[in-house]
Formats: C-alpha cells, structure tokens, sequence
C-alpha cells in the first residue's frame, strides 16, 4: 500500500498481515478522495475501524488538519503507530484502543465534531444504522460519513440521509450526512 497524492505522495504504508482486514483499494480510495474534494483540506478527521491506517493517513497527506484513529486490535494499533511515526504525522494524530461505539461516546463527551468520518467497519458484522446513531453527537449538517460496505444500503435512520452510493467491483462507498 502506498499514500496516492499529497504531502507524504507515493510513500509506502505497512499494512496487517492474516487478520481478516480489507485494505482500501488504490482506485477505491482516489475516487473516495476525489469525491471529498477540497472538504479534506484542514479537516478534523476520524477513522473508525481503521485498520492499517491507510484511509486516515491519505487525508493527512492531504491537508487533514487531525486524524483520530479507533481501531480494536492491538496488533493493527502497532501498525498504525509504525505507519504515522514513518510518514512523520504524530503531532496530527491520536491512536484509540477501543471499539467504534466505546469511541464515539468518548469523542462525544469530549465535545468533538468531526468534519469527515470514514468508517470501514468488518462486512456483514456492524450495522450502519446502529453507528449512525452513535455519529450523531459528533457529527453536525457540514459531517461527510463515508461509510464502506460490500453491498448497497438504505438510510433508515431520519436524521441521516444517503447523499450517493457508488460501487467499485464488490466495494461500495456511501456518502451520508446529517438532514438540518
């Protein structure tokens, strides 16, 4: 895996070896960015179920003012760390051994809200709406939740709505925000 485009541009990222992780396709990833656009410049971002950091670390590259990142191994934490201390994005960053619903009540007493959240969580295992709810307190009408997926999804939950879903092979990346 390799940082797309900005400031770290072309600089290798370790990824996780045998654990059931994803990586985030290079194709996938530059349309996610593309789609982003500008919003991605000084943002405040977090990556939920961040795995090797991948996602995070592009938007870093890319102007993201900070990135938290909340992943539940430790050996994917390890990785991470590895990763921000090569491409030299420690004083941007803050690592979070905990699940996403544990991070998102910390984040919300805290007083954090998130310009863009990227959530890659294990298919078929965590459902979106039941995220959605815990993003609400840190999240307003400005938010983009990107939410990865490997089928299409309806918004059930009223104050979020689904603003474009596209599908690359069997990745399906879902652009959602809050309804004000």
């Amino acid at each position: 895996m390799r940082i797309i485009a900005g400031s770290r541009k072309s600089r290798k990222i370790k990824s996780l070896d045998n654990l059931n992780t994803r990586p985030t396709l290079d194709k996938v990833k530059e349309a996610c960015f593309s789609k982003m656009g500008s919003q991605v410049h000084n943002a405040r971002f977090l990556d939920l179920f961040a795995g090797s950091g991948n996602i995070g670390l592009e938007a870093l590259s890319r102007g993201a003012q900070h990135c938290d990142f909340v992943e539940g191994s430790q050996v994917a934490l390890k990785i991470i760390k590895e990763n921000i201390d090569n491409l030299a994005f420690k004083d941007q960053t803050s690592i979070y051994h905990m699940d996403a619903f544990q991070a998102c009540r910390y984040f919300k007493n805290k007083g954090f809200i998130y310009d863009i959240v990227y959530c890659d969580p294990p298919y078929q295992k965590i459902m979106l709406d039941k995220i959605l709810v815990n993003l609400f307190e840190i999240s307003d009408k400005n938010t983009l939740i990107i939410f990865e997926s490997n089928e299409s999804i309806e918004i059930i939950n009223d104050p979020f709505v689904l603003e474009k879903s596209v599908h690359y092979g069997s990745v399906y990346l879902h652009y959602i925000r809050r309804k004000e």
